[in-house]
């Protein structure tokens, strides 16, 4: 019995459905959606994620896709000073042997579904998961549409809003953080056009600005900011009428060094609420276990949750791999087994994800005088992040992979 099914064909539901057909079982995908979708601006793809796709001989065709990084830069609005500037991207990629590249969402959804179909891995579209029914040895999928899919194990793939998690633990609501994100896509403005590919940073009094190149002539922003009014949680574009009207009211739209070039040249302008779920202690009821936001939903200030889930894959599919059949038994102590390595690490990526927000957005002259000192002093490095950085992307093996 190899059969398994995967809810959920954004990031994780490929990966491990490629990863799965590898190791000879047979996963077959149902994504909600009718088609891949092409919402979100860009992600960061770590080391940790290149040695996964490496096993699938993926992840040099993916390098070219995206822009690898090489400086980090960091700038104060309020002291009009450049902070500091470190070579930490490019050293990951020295010792690693991978680089810290970014991509655009949209592109690598595609390239992983693309590969995923090269690959002869099944899947199917507009199929919304509405019930999950587990038997002794059957677990059944069902969906909108009044059809049933059944297999020896079932994988919730299907993210932030996860109706698989919804029906193995109920639907608990999500905490609204008081934060919203604007963001977009714009050429590379002459500003930026002789630098290094550098993740750029700009912290203000009740604002803080990031920017980055995703490919060669492209760069993606984004600000974070306080708004105590909630902001719906999704990607979607907004009209050219509509993201005129929000431009002309940030502040950042009228920051030197960069930003102010950035926003009033966007082409692609979202704007979505930063919203905080709670880490589930067990990720697994029966024969059906969650991988990546679906259990462990995270906020995005670290570029971290697609990393983690791509760690996920790999232990589940090599815990798998041990497993001498779909027993009850076997398949838990196998997500047993899986839930104890990885939730202590995404309990680390989680919480720091969003300490890092609450530093970002500080209001108040004193408070982000005192921050852009400490920063300052540091170089606009901070010490404690580089280690916790360097620590994730050692995952999710070293050496060669057991699968």
């Amino acid at each position: 019995m190899s059969e398994v099914i995967i809810i959920g064909c954004g990031i994780a539901g490929p990966v491990l459905g490629m990863l799965l057909k590898h190791k000879g079982f047979d996963p077959i995908i149902y994504e909600r959606q009718p088609e891949i979708q092409q919402a979100g601006l860009s992600l960061s793809v770590s080391p940790q994620t290149f040695k996964v796709l490496n096993i699938l001989g993926l992840a040099e065709s993916l390098i070219s896709l995206g822009q690898p990084l090489e400086e980090l830069s960091t700038y104060s609005q309020l002291r009009h000073e450049l902070l500091g500037t470190i070579d930490g991207p490019a050293q990951m990629h020295k010792r690693t042997g991978w680089p810290m590249l970014m991509i655009s969402r949209a592109r690598y959804c595609q390239f992983l579904y693309d590969s995923a179909k090269e690959k002869g891995v099944e899947m199917h579209f507009n199929k919304r998961c509405v019930d999950v029914r587990q038997e002794a040895e059957r677990v059944t999928a069902v969906f909108e549409d009044g059809t049933q899919a059944e297999a020896g194990l079932l994988v919730g793939c299907d993210g932030l809003r996860s109706s698989v998690r919804n029906v193995l633990f109920g639907k608990e609501e999500a905490t609204y953080m008081g934060l919203v994100q604007i963001g977009g896509f714009t050429p590379t403005p002459d500003f930026f056009k002789s630098w290094k590919p550098t993740l750029y940073q700009a912290f203000g009094d009740g604002a803080h600005f990031m920017c980055v190149p995703f490919n060669s002539s492209q760069m993606v922003w984004t600000t974070t900011l306080p708004q105590p009014t909630e902001a719906r949680e999704d990607w979607r574009r907004l009209s050219i009428d509509a993201a005129h009207e929000m431009i002309k009211g940030l502040q950042v739209a009228e920051w030197e060094h960069g930003p102010k070039e950035l926003v009033q040249g966007a082409t692609f302008v979202t704007k979505y609420g930063l919203y905080d779920r709670p880490i589930l202690d067990v990720w697994h009821k029966g024969r059906v276990v969650l991988v990546g936001d679906a259990a462990h939903p995270t906020s995005p200030h670290i570029g971290q949750g697609a990393n983690q889930a791509m760690e996920d894959c790999y232990h589940l599919v090599r815990l798998l791999c041990k497993a001498s059949s779909f027993t009850t038994d076997s398949l838990e102590a196998a997500f047993t087994e899986y839930e104890r390595i990885r939730h202590p690490i995404v309990v680390k990526s989680v919480s720091h994800a969003k300490m890092e927000g609450e530093k970002r957005v500080m209001v108040g002259r004193e408070a982000c005088e005192q921050r852009d000192e400490a920063m300052l002093r540091g170089r606009g490095y901070d010490p404690e992040r580089a280690r916790l950085q360097m620590e994730l992307i050692q995952g999710p093996f070293q050496g060669e992979s057991e699968i």
